[in-house]
Parts: C-alpha cells; sequence; structure tokens
C-alpha cells in the first residue's frame, strides 16, 4: 500500500481530472480500512455507501465537465481586419483530398497555394488576386475572391475564434496559421 501512496504517484495522479478522482477513491479507501477496520458490519455498509454515493457524485461532475463555452465577447467581430493574415484549408471530398495556404494582405490582395490530391495524383497552383470583405452579422462575414486568372470565387463564414472560422457554405474549417 506505502508503494501506491508515494509522492511521484500522487503527483502523476493530480495532474489529470480522472487521476485526481482514482487518487480519491485510493486515499478514502485507506481511510475507511483504518477507521473502520473493527467496526461492525451494519457501520462498514453505511460508510462504503456514504463513500460510494460521495466519490461517484464527484466522478460524475469529472467526467461530464466540459470547457465552458467562449464569452461572445472573446469571440473576435469579423472585419477585414480579422482577415488579414495567412489561412490554412484541408478538405477531403470523396476521392479527392487538397488544402491551401492563402495569405490575405492589408492591401485587399492575396496570394498563396492550392495542392489537391485525386488518387495518388498531386497538383500544386499557385494563386493571386483581390479580395473583398462584407460584414454580415458581429461573427459573419462574406469573402469574395477575383483571381488575377479571371475566376471568382465567394463564401459565407462563422467566427469561432481568434484563429477560426467555419466556411457555412462548403462546411469545412478554416485555421490561421504563422507565416
Amino acid at each position: 500500500m506505502d508503494s501506491l501512496l508515494n509522492a511521484e504517484v500522487i503527483k502523476a495522479a493530480a495532474s489529470s481530472p480522472l487521476g485526481t478522482l482514482s487518487l480519491m477513491c485510493l486515499i478514502l479507501g485507506v481511510i475507511a480500512m483504518a477507521f473502520f477496520k473493527d467496526a461492525p458490519v451494519k457501520a462498514k455498509l453505511v460508510v462504503f455507501g456514504l463513500l460510494l454515493v460521495g466519490v461517484s457524485g464527484f466522478g460524475y461532475a469529472i467526467v461530464k465537465q466540459q470547457t465552458p463555452a467562449p464569452a461572445a465577447d472573446a469571440i473576435p467581430e469579423a472585419s477585414r481586419d480579422f482577415l488579414v493574415g495567412r489561412w490554412q484549408v484541408e478538405q477531403k471530398i470523396a476521392g479527392l483530398e487538397g488544402g491551401s495556404y492563402i495569405d490575405y494582405a492589408e492591401d485587399g490582395r492575396f496570394s498563396g497555394r492550392q495542392e489537391a490530391f485525386v488518387n495518388g495524383q498531386g497538383e500544386r497552383v499557385n494563386v493571386s488576386g483581390t479580395w473583398e470583405v462584407s460584414k454580415l452579422g458581429r461573427d459573419q462575414f462574406r469573402l469574395e475572391l477575383e483571381f488575377d486568372t479571371g475566376g471568382q470565387w465567394q463564401g459565407t463564414f462563422q467566427v469561432m475564434g481568434q484563429n477560426r472560422i467555419h466556411n457555412r457554405d462548403e462546411n469545412y474549417i478554416a485555421m490561421r496559421v504563422p507565416h
């Protein structure tokens, strides 16, 4: 039993919520054995039941613990300044896999590359052009791209955080990445 209650075991167990729960069960078991070793069977059953309920309640709280949703103020407001930077997209659609890295500059230009892999064949295309953003709501915007090659594209996005946006039209997540 002493090997279970050494400093390294306690330190490792206390580093995670489930480890804390297992440590709590272990300590309560040791305490129960010490205090109720010579107690009548009925007293042992009552104490065991109370300990079981307490540990179960604590365990339920740990398992159901969730990271709180960010406050509305924590989500950046959709704006032209918000979009400036490098954004990465990775997608899988049917047999097509691909991704893009696009830099959106303050002057309204974009440049980057798109990569696509179909049945093991890869293709990398450099892209560039101009971009415009239209605010649709506090955390929503429409992005319009006009490629130097003459093509156009647009998408509706929802801001999910400082470094994440969701394309609602094509259902993918774009991530801000360092240059």
